[in-house]
């Protein structure tokens, strides 16, 4: 029995997308691993590989506890979707901070464009006024955080690219197919990284103090100037696609809805430098390395 022992992390979200390369991650550090999982098939695999499996909503003694639960959302991304998610995510992070040991330090993990201008830095200030899109659940989110008055780490990852089912099913088949294009002039900066360095990033995170920790945003970005027609037609050229054509905006809002279309074109530069500055080092710099590992994990597993 396991009734005394304190996990270095605990990983809420544990099987999904980015939640299960945290916990291959975590693994591969050596650190004692903590999960709530969906189903007892999935309790079952992992409990294997010396991870243990907690019921909702109990979270046991942590040093750590990184919130990485998504809401569902549509795939016509439009502001409705977004008020509903943005609720949802609300009572879990109410939820979470009831359970929440006394000891734990919370990761609340939220994306870049809870920033307001460019590029968005661990100085960047938070976007103001009434949020759209993304923002309106990751802000929602840290105002809850900050009115319980709890103490936490504020990690922003950027759009994070891989071999994971969204990119099966989605993505890559559209490129392979033509059916992927370019939003306006494709010449807006992407705010990129490989699921492998968003999860080792994590990981690394973890070994810094409290004080560290707490002090500013963490950007978790892999901080290269890659364009929307970069992604796009590299990731077409590897999957032996046609190039992909160009839409204007307003014709992709009406496709896959205006919130889409507006994160996919929008301009957004990042500075990770913070997260450099602990010594971390990516994997995969660039979508020059990620984006090919990625296409032949995926090729390899079909």
């Amino acid at each position: 029995m396991l009734t005394n022992r304190v996990n270095d992390v605990f990983i809420l979200g544990a099987t999904g997308f980015v939640g299960g390369a945290v916990v291959d991650a975590a693994l591969r550090a050596g650190l004692k691993v903590g999960v709530w999982a969906r189903s007892e098939r999935q309790a079952a695999a992992l409990r294997e590989r010396g991870v243990v499996v907690s019921a909702p909503p109990s979270i046991p003694p942590s040093q750590v506890v990184i919130d990485l639960i998504q809401p569902q959302l549509p795939q016509r991304l439009r502001q409705a979707a977004f008020e509903q998610a943005a609720r949802y995510r609300v009572e879990v992070t109410r939820s979470v901070l009831q359970a929440l040991p006394p000891q734990a330090l919370l990761f609340s993990v939220s994306g870049t464009d809870d920033f307001a201008g460019s590029p968005v830095s661990h100085r960047s200030a938070f976007f103001g006024g009434d949020p759209k899109g993304f923002a309106r659940i990751g802000l929602r989110v840290r105002a809850e955080l900050l009115a319980a008055q709890r103490p936490f780490a504020s990690i922003h990852l950027g759009t994070v690219y891989g071999p994971g089912k969204m990119f099966a099913s989605t993505l890559f088949p559209g490129l392979a197919k033509g059916r992927m294009p370019v939003i306006g002039d494709g010449a807006n900066r992407l705010p990129l990284i490989h699921v492998e360095d968003a999860a080792r990033a994590l990981v690394h995170l973890t070994s810094l103090s409290r004080e560290q920790l707490t002090a500013h945003p963490w950007i978790v970005t892999d901080g290269t100037a890659t364009t929307q027609r970069e992604l796009l037609e590299l990731g077409a050229k590897l999957l032996h696609g046609p190039r992909p054509k160009s839409v204007p905006r307003w014709l992709a809002a009406l496709v896959a809805g205006s919130v889409a279309a507006r994160a996919f074109s929008r301009d957004l530069p990042t500075d990770p430098s913070a997260l450099l500055a602990t010594g971390f080092t990516f994997r995969f710099p660039s979508i020059a390395t990620g984006l090919p590992a990625s296409v032949a994990r995926l090729e390899a597993a079909a």
